[in-house]
Formats: C-alpha cells, structure tokens, sequence
C-alpha cells in the first residue's frame, strides 16, 4: 500500500470529492486556457486599431545640415542640399518584403500661401488616407474637392474665414470647403488642400515634400520596416516615431501581464485544491499508516 494507492482509493469510495477535484481541475486549466486565449486574441485587434490611429514612420529628404541649436535655443540650421521625394519612388513601397504591413501611406506636399500680408503654411495631402492616418479630424463642413482647401481650427480664426470663403494660393483662388475642429496639433494653424491641387499651385508636379506611414509592427518589428522602407527610398531619411511605437506596445505589455497572472492565480488556486484534498484522505488514513509503523513498516516503505 502507498500513499498514491491510499488517495486513489480513498477518491474511488467518495466520488463525490473524486467530481470535486476533477471539476477544480478542469475549471482552473480550462480559466486559464481561456484566458491565454482571449488575451491574444485581443492584444492582436486592439494592437491593430492602434497600429492605425496616425502615423509611426515618418519620410523625409535626405538633407546635409547643421542644426544650430543648444539648451532650448533655436537659431536656425545651415543646409547644404535638399532634395524632394519623387512620388513614383513611393510606389515602390509595395515592393517591399513587408509591404503587407503598411495601413496606410500619406505624402504630403508643403508649401507657403501669402495672404493679406499673414503667411500660412498649405500642405496637400489624400485625403483617402489622411482618414486612416488622422481618423481624429472632425470637419465642420465638407471635405475638399479640386481647388478647395479645408482649414485648421487656428488659421480660420486667424484669416477669418468660415465655408465657403476665398482663399488665394499663388495665383489660384480656392474656396473654403469646411473647418477643422481643434485639435491641438500643428494642424490647427495649416490649411489642407488635395495633393494634386498643392504639386500644381507649388510647381511641384510628381514631387512631395514627406510623406506619413501607419504601419503595423506586429508581425514585422517596426526596425526592420524602417530599414526596408530605406532601402526602397534611398534619397530619402525614413525615421520611426519611437514614443509612439513604444507606447503602444507598453500598453499591451501591461495588459499581457496583467491576465498572465490572473491566470496563474487560477492554476496556484486549482493546484491548492487538489493538494488539500488528497492531503486530507491521507490523514484519514493515519490509523492505518500507525499500524504499519508499529508492525514494523518503515516510513519509507510506507510512502512508496
């Protein structure tokens, strides 16, 4: 006789406690199978929405300058050469081994509109994209259509101007399709034109001033995209947003450990259980277990 076979029979008599262990077994695995399971599933589509709420890469012209700045003091920087993206080259993003990760991918032209005297910095952008890439914008009107602009919350109340008024970029009238609701970004003080509108005004046709990428690092570390990005554009200095990137991914971080040890809290209660339980036949046991110590059963033949 041992101490399994003692437990063994002690739950065949009672199968009461016999069903007891086993639906504490089976409810504490099963909670954390659950668990695991639903936490993965989650992390992977809360990562995704995230992944998709503004841009993580950014695309600018490779450029040979001096920033002269120190403590806090800007006083400008010494550039010795600029060159603009070519819009073909972007189209050699889908090209890339991870192309599949980019959401979304918004070039952006810039350029600067005289008006009264006030100048205001006009970006042309898609705005097919520009709704993945800032699904925060709420506009008070309409979306541009050709020759028209949309202006942050800042720049209408600076020019004073509301739907339907005249904005003039170079030589080229627009009409103020609608308002941007603050943001509180640089984009309350910019006006917003379609990107083949701003490359026609600036006399930048089949060129853009940076573009803007959501990607989705999940399955691709946002590293190695950066580096594939560079390599399709050369000419250009592609840089990750780390805050960005980084945040996101402590935030599922935090949440993955939280559920981990919800889960383990489930298993250790389970386990406890069970060893209470056997525990307890055991000593229900202890007459026998005196016997055999006092014909002269050793402990160790008894625990065998």
């Amino acid at each position: 006789m041992t101490l399994r076979w003692i437990s063994l029979r002690n739950l065949l008599r009672r199968k009461g406690k016999a069903a007891f262990i086993l639906a504490g077994l089976v409810i504490g695995v099963g909670t954390a199978a659950g668990i695991l399971t639903y936490v993965n599933a989650v992390s992977h589509d809360i990562l995704h929405k995230l992944e998709q709420y503004g841009a993580n890469i950014l695309i600018v012209p490779r450029t040979e300058s001096l920033s002269l700045s120190y403590g806090g003091l800007a006083l400008g920087g010494v550039s010795f050469e600029l060159e603009e993206i070519r819009e073909s080259e972007l189209a050699g993003l889908a090209s890339i081994p991870n192309a599949r990760n980019i959401a979304a991918l918004g070039p952006l032209v810039l350029g600067v509109a005289d008006l009264g005297g006030r100048r205001i910095l006009v970006a042309g952008v898609d705005f097919a994209a520009a709704g993945i890439l800032k699904p925060w914008w709420k506009v008070q009107g309409r979306a541009p259509g050709r020759n028209e602009v949309l202006l942050g919350a800042e720049a209408a109340r600076v020019l004073n101007l509301s739907a339907g008024g005249i904005f003039p970029v170079g030589a080229v009238d627009m009409t103020v399709a609608g308002i941007l609701d603050p943001t509180g970004s640089q984009d309350d003080q910019l006006a917003f034109t379609n990107l083949k509108d701003a490359q026609r005004v600036f006399n930048k046709e089949g060129r853009v001033s940076m573009a803007e990428v959501a990607a989705l690092c999940q399955d691709c570390p946002i590293d190695d995209l950066v580096r594939q990005i560079s390599g399709a554009l050369p000419g250009a200095k592609v840089m990750a947003i780390q805050q960005v990137v980084k945040s996101r991914l402590e935030m599922l971080a935090q949440f993955q450990k939280f559920a981990y040890g919800i889960s383990a809290v489930v298993l250790l209660i389970g386990s406890l259980v069970v060893l209470v339980t056997m525990m307890g036949s055991v000593r229900e046991r202890t007459g026998e277990i005196g016997i055999f110590r006092a014909i002269g059963f050793r402990r160790s033949h008894i625990m065998r």
